[in-house]
């Protein structure tokens, strides 16, 4: 199936011989941080300049796991690749570069390369296809945040092109569908999730075209370098999910909606380019 499901936020391994990461060293020389556990002469740690994020992403895990069964189900039996990072990200953080993600530690080197090297390996198997990036956010909005790479700023203007974005390979394809109408519009991914529920208030989508004041994060590393804003056929969704949805008792329900939405977003989008090798359609 033409769809891989990213989850690098989700683990909780905490081995021992992997340290903690912490703050970053600032450079004040070069004006830059270097993640390392031990500052090299000229830089000092730096909390501010040079934070790391560490937060667990909780439940993204069972999330996937959910969805593929849904998925699996409504297609009669395609099921995506799911690529999940079972180290906690206090250890290492699979959506940052390289020296970010895991401070210079070999068995954190190791394992970041090795997640790289699943989603390199799902995507060779594909001529086209898409990535969903999932994630957990607790902004006080408590909507879903979808990145497409496109930042606040110009999503907020209304001035934004999706041939810039992490969707730009499907953009290519699709010459009279508009970026408005496949990032915020009637072909986005935000108005399936809402039609399936409109307690599933999604950014974009129609109900909202922009974050305005609001918080909103745009894709991190994997969106940028794996979906197809500077090159390649396989696109790229950062999905950020309030905690409601990823507990329990709102999960399963949830799990339902998406892959519907998910498969309607595709076979509106996808299955319109008349390329039947992809998945369902």
């Amino acid at each position: 199936m033409n769809l891989i499901l990213s989850v690098p936020h989700g683990g909780s391994m905490e081995p021992k011989d992997i340290p903690d990461r912490e703050a970053g060293c600032w450079d004040a020389k070069a004006s830059s941080c270097i993640f390392s556990h031990e500052c090299p002469p000229g830089s000092i740690q730096n909390h501010k300049k040079c934070k790391v994020s560490t937060n667990q992403d909780r439940y993204t895990i069972d999330v996937a796991q959910a969805l593929a069964e849904e998925i699996n189900k409504i297609t009669d039996g395609f099921f995506p690749h799911i690529i999940i990072n079972n180290l906690q990200r206090l250890k290492m953080d699979a959506n940052r570069e390289k020296e970010e993600a895991s401070f210079g530690i070999p068995q954190a080197e190791q394992a970041w390369e090795e997640y790289m090297g699943f989603l390199t390996t799902a995507k060779s198997q594909m001529r086209g296809g898409l990535i969903l990036d999932i994630h957990g956010q607790a902004h006080p909005e408590q909507w879903i945040e979808l990145g497409y790479t496109l930042s606040k700023t110009s999503l907020n203007s209304g001035v934004f092109s999706a041939s810039h974005s992490s969707i730009s390979h499907l953009a290519s394809q699709l010459v009279n569908v508009s970026s408005e109408a496949l990032i915020a519009g009637n072909r986005s991914l935000g108005k399936y999730i809402e039609e399936q529920n409109n307690s599933y208030v999604c950014v974009p989508s129609p109900s909202n075209p922009s974050p305005n004041n609001g918080s909103y994060y745009s894709g991190g590393y994997i969106t940028k370098t794996f979906g197809s804003r500077n090159s390649g056929t396989v696109d790229a969704i950062q999905i950020e999910l309030p905690q409601w949805v990823r507990a329990a008792e709102e999960r399963p329900r949830f799990c339902k909606a998406l892959a519907r939405a998910v498969m309607k977003f595709w076979q509106t989008n996808y299955c319109s380019q008349h390329n039947h090798e992809f998945l369902p359609c």
